[in-house]
């Protein structure tokens, strides 16, 4: 394997110093990269992004026209997945030659036939494709039928499946998983009528994991996905705090094992495609800060950790109608696109996010810090560190795999947990045109196979080890 081929993979977050270097309160880390243990597989879609239904009907917003919101994509992923769906999408009718509105879920938004042409165009030129929600709560399976044979002839090999509603467990008409399922079956056969190709995935569930495994169970076949949302908290609950957001949340983790089983035990990869910080559009202060870019990094390789297929960070407008604070892509009141905090999270995991996720160890841990290492398909390993910690900085010891001499860091960072810009990456942001170019790396001290490096309370960095 040619260590010299250029690396644009996996993230390794490290705190190290030389001991006589390092402050007294500073914690001490070793790390240690497993090659010979693969604990998964990153698929190369993912990384997504999600959107209510309503935002298809603003014109030019998801258009091939948008050359900067095609630019922002393009700089995350060249093949991700965009899930067009939310509470919006069971409150959304397609009117092939109405008018389009952008409506919140208190009313009915309406899409035509130029609004997915549009969704079209801009699929192409970012290379990503969609997942398609349906109106399984307000609406009918002819209704579906129609739209759904619509959005595959338009969509064409950019749709990558359909959904029949969103976040089915919460529909008020539905009290029983029998009754829902009943009502899937119908919808689904009059899909397959109109387009007998169509392909799907769900259930979509927003918490009740019992409704997904058994969706899995009865579904298997013909299924592309198994799909669950998650966030953290509320945004309107006193725990929607920074300290909430970057500390442990065991009850997912326990979610996320039993996701697993039943991907393993059907044989459908499961995939997170709704989530963010706290529901209800996030929390300002919290939710559009460095700290949430920080939770984003750590999130999606938690989820990678478990197998999972991908996850769709939910952005710009919420059901409610306005800009959601905890947009990675944010959008002003003139239209103008910001690359926020958590952008820059996803975009760590862009670099390092790939190929295969390696088993690390580590030792004298004693602060919030999380370590993962991947190896990409030139055979470059990547080590990701990310010191959740609000005070303590780590010392941390990389021991660099035996084929390894050398260790370039790129630092994901800000003046404090606290920041809403000047976030930068590798010593430079996003561009004003939707592009980012790092710095030269630091290049980290290494002795005796081992590489140092200091990472401060709450940063992260990305070495690449060659």
């Amino acid at each position: 394997m040619n260590r010299a081929l250029p690396a644009y993979v996996a993230v390794l977050l490290l705190c190290v110093l030389c001991k006589a270097q390092v402050p007294s309160q500073a914690a001490i880390v070793r790390v240690g990269i497993e090659p010979e243990k693969v604990l998964s597989s990153i698929s190369e879609d993912f990384i997504g992004l999600g959107y209510e239904k309503s935002a298809v009907a603003q014109q030019g917003l998801l258009s091939a026209n948008n050359t900067h919101l095609v630019q922002l994509y393009r700089t995350l992923s060249s093949h991700g997945l965009v899930r067009i769906g939310g509470n919006v999408s069971d409150h959304t009718k397609f009117v092939p030659d109405g008018v389009p509105l952008v409506r919140s879920e208190k009313e009915t938004s309406v899409i035509n036939r130029k609004s997915i042409e549009e969704l079209a165009g801009f699929l192409r030129a970012t290379g990503w494709k969609a997942m398609w929600g349906l109106n399984l709560g307000t609406g009918s399976k002819e209704e579906a039928a129609q739209e759904a044979l619509a959005v595959q002839q338009m969509l064409g090999d950019r749709l990558q499946s359909f959904q029949i509603g969103n976040e089915v467990d919460l529909l008020p008409r539905f009290k029983t998983y029998e009754g829902y399922y009943s009502a899937y079956r119908d919808y689904k056969a009059a899909i397959r009528k109109a387009v007998a190709t169509s392909v799907f995935s769900g259930p979509d569930v927003a918490g009740n994991l019992q409704w997904a495994i058994d969706f899995a169970r009865t579904e298997s076949r013909n299924m592309k996905l198994l799909t669950h949302h998650y966030y953290r908290t509320g945004a309107m609950r006193p725990d929607a705090t920074i300290d909430t957001l970057l500390g442990p949340d065991f009850r997912w983790e326990n979610t996320l094992q039993k996701l697993k089983q039943a991907s393993l035990d059907s044989g459908v990869c499961f995939r997170i495609n709704e989530v963010n910080s706290f529901y209800g559009g996030g929390k300002f202060g919290v939710s559009d800060t460095f700290a949430s870019a920080l939770w984003c990094l750590d999130y999606m390789f938690r989820l990678a950790l478990y197998g999972c297929n991908g996850v769709n960070m939910e952005t710009d407008i919420n059901q409610l109608g306005w800009i959601s604070h905890y947009s990675p892509i944010f959008r002003d009141k003139r239209n103008q696109l910001i690359a926020r905090a958590e952008y820059y999270g996803m975009l760590a995991f862009a670099v390092a996010g790939k190929g295969d996720l390696l088993k690390v160890t580590s030792t004298g841990n004693a602060l919030s810090l999380s370590a993962y290492a991947t190896r990409n398909a030139q055979g470059v390993f990547w080590g990701v560190l990310v010191n959740k910690d609000l005070s303590r900085e780590a010392t941390v010891e990389i021991v660099l795999p035996k084929s390894c001499v050398t260790a370039d860091a790129y630092r994901l960072e800000a003046a404090s947990a606290q920041s809403r810009d000047h976030v930068t990456l590798g010593g430079a942001e996003v561009s004003t045109e939707g592009t980012w170019s790092p710095g030269p790396p630091e290049k980290l001290m290494v002795k005796a196979g081992v590489a140092l490096m200091r990472l401060p309370a709450t940063s992260a960095a990305l070495v690449q080890l060659r």
